[in-house]
């Protein structure tokens, strides 16, 4: 009766983190059309733990035994995990826009698995329903992988110790950040402490599942609580965790305000002819913004919106602006978000509010229009939005701040 109660505790925790996982994962992927390298990376982090949380809570029920096929589906996905891990870690420290080169040998771990099953999936339905349902009868034979080509006990070693591997180069990213002088100057602002704080949250919690995990059958609660339980409810746990803390800091997701790279000199910048921002990143091996990519794409585009103010347009877009300075859409963004951890409509709405306010002061005929009018003049396509940035920027409303009623 225990054992019945622990396995539907798990289903629903396993199903209900899931279904977050997965929301939170695309909600990541979808939302703006800025994608920096930081968000893929954290929304693929999740994919992979959801994907856990789901495959295990259903491992109690008899989905596996209708729907063969779906069995270690996610196998490769265990072993992408820590390498995913890692690069997230390492692109929000290094503030890197793009994969390295070698990035893709990280990824060896997910394709071993994937070979290590590769017989099994290649089965037919009958056959994979036999022993899937032989290892439901005996779920140590699930642990040991009978299924997998690799000899019992090697597929569960490589995904254990990989993961400590990655979590742990993930870690010794974080400790030498901390260390070099230009992150201890960064790290005084309260927005980079947020960020610090949760890379530590998230490789602690994901450290200490790894280790409970494999503690887990020398403690010998496995006879008690099953292996797959104890993955089910770990992968729901962080799922749960990881999501409440991007519901309260949100601004996490902008990475690093500032240059921790500032005493890389861009060797394009000291050449005679210089050349443009956009050539500088067809260089495969440039990642990240150096310090003078940062002042110049600062002065760039400070001008371009104040002199030109094409953000009066209605419904402007990170591509508009993309197309105006000649820049790459994930370069601007990347930029938007160390520059001034903000997103793009975020910034571009603080010029509107700007822009409105400028307008009330030096333009007399403005007295003769409503505010809602003046800020659809701006670029604002409705009220709400308008208020809402207002509010956002100053803390009071669009009839407060400008001392004038919104009509």
């Amino acid at each position: 009766m225990l054992v019945s109660s622990i396995q539907d505790i798990n289903y629903v925790a396993g199903s209900v983190g899931a279904t977050l996982g997965f929301a939170v994962s695309i909600i990541l992927l979808i939302v703006n059309n800025e994608k920096p390298l930081s968000k893929v990376l954290l929304s693929g982090l999740i994919f992979c733990l959801s994907l856990f949380s789901i495959s295990y809570a259903l491992v109690g029920t008899e989905f596996y035994i209708r729907y063969p096929h779906a069995w270690r589906f996610s196998a490769p996905f265990s072993g992408f995990a820590a390498s995913i891990l890692y690069l997230y870690t390492r692109s929000v420290l290094n503030q890197e826009f793009r994969l390295r080169r070698f990035d893709a040998l990280l990824f060896i771990p997910g394709f071993l698995m994937f070979v290590h099953f590769l017989p099994f999936y290649m089965l037919s339905g009958e056959q994979k329903r036999a022993i899937i349902a032989e290892m439901f009868n005996n779920k140590h034979l699930a642990m040991i992988e009978i299924d997998g080509m690799f000899p019992s006990g090697v597929g569960m070693i490589i995904r254990s110790t990989t993961g400590l591997l990655f979590t742990s180069l993930a870690i010794f990213e974080a400790y030498k950040y901390k260390k070099i002088s230009s992150f201890k100057k960064m790290n005084q602002g309260t927005h980079n402490q947020t960020i610090f704080n949760w890379l530590v949250f998230l490789l602690a919690s994901v450290l200490l599942s790894y280790l409970l995990l494999i503690l887990w059958n020398f403690l010998g609660i496995s006879s008690k609580i099953e292996f797959f339980v104890a993955i089910g409810f770990t992968s729901a746990g962080l799922i749960f965790s990881i999501c409440t803390y991007l519901f309260l800091e949100p601004t996490i997701l902008y990475g690093l305000q500032g240059w921790s790279n500032s005493q890389v000199v861009s060797p394009i910048l000291s050449r005679p002819n210089q050349k443009s921002i956009k050539s500088q990143l067809e260089d495969e091996s440039v990642s990240s913004i150096s310090l003078e990519m940062q002042v110049e794409m600062h002065n760039i585009l400070e001008n371009h919106l104040k002199n030109n103010k094409p953000f009066i347009a209605s419904g402007y877009k990170v591509k508009d602006l993309s197309s105006e300075l000649d820049i790459p859409v994930y370069l601007i963004s990347s930029f938007i978000n160390q520059a001034y951890s903000k997103n793009f409509n975020e910034l571009i709405n603080d010029y509107r509010v700007d822009y409105i306010s400028n307008l009330l002061q030096e333009s007399p005929d403005s007295q003769h229009f409503t505010l809602e009018a003046i800020a659809k003049s701006a670029g604002f396509n409705s009220r709400n939005t308008f208020i809402a940035a207002v509010k956002k920027k100053h803390g009071k409303t669009p009839s407060a701040l400008f001392n004038r009623k919104l009509t």
